[in-house]
């Protein structure tokens, strides 16, 4: 004796059986093609924004390509920092190659998270050692204070990141 779902299937016919999930697939394409773009762009920012706070540092977030470096390496660059005794909570990353020329998206990237956390850049100083150049940026608010701290070398961007003590 055939089971009910058996039944089922025999009635339809099999030309059928396979496009459900293809029409369900174009319904819901037709759906988000009809709705206001504006919606789905505060979703994916909402989205975007919780999945970068989600992995947040208590500094910031950085990009998910850039090696974080640690040992005695990074504490001999932090130590060369000047006032690095004013700083805690230090992050150093770097990165070679291609990625040496998003300098300035992470910079940018850096800057507005922590301007959506109400911290905004008090100042940014620059200058040159050898053949590197620093670039100091220093961010106050919501009774925080927070270094980015940008060495561009001649084959490496490094990256620090502190909080005030």
């Amino acid at each position: 004796m055939p089971t009910r779902h058996a039944a089922a299937r025999a009635r339809t016919p099999p030309e059928a059986r396979g496009s459900a999930p293809f029409a369900l697939l174009g319904a819901f394409v037709a759906l988000v093609l009809a709705g206001p773009p504006a919606h789905a762009q505060t979703l994916g920012e909402v989205v975007l924004v919780s999945a970068i706070g989600s992995q947040l540092h208590g500094v910031s977030a950085l990009p998910s390509g850039s090696l974080r470096a640690e040992g005695p390496g990074a504490a001999a660059l932090i130590a060369r920092l000047p006032d690095a005794a004013n700083w805690t909570d230090w992050e150093v990353f770097t990165a070679r190659g291609i990625v040496m020329a998003l300098e300035n998206a992470l910079v940018h990237s850096v800057e507005t998270e922590l301007m959506v956390a109400g911290i905004g850049r008090v100042s940014r100083d620059e200058s040159t050692f050898g053949d590197e150049r620093h670039v100091r940026f220093v961010f106050e608010g919501e009774g925080r204070r927070v270094l980015l701290h940008v060495i561009r070398g001649g084959d490496s961007l490094v990256w620090l990141l502190a909080r005030a003590r």
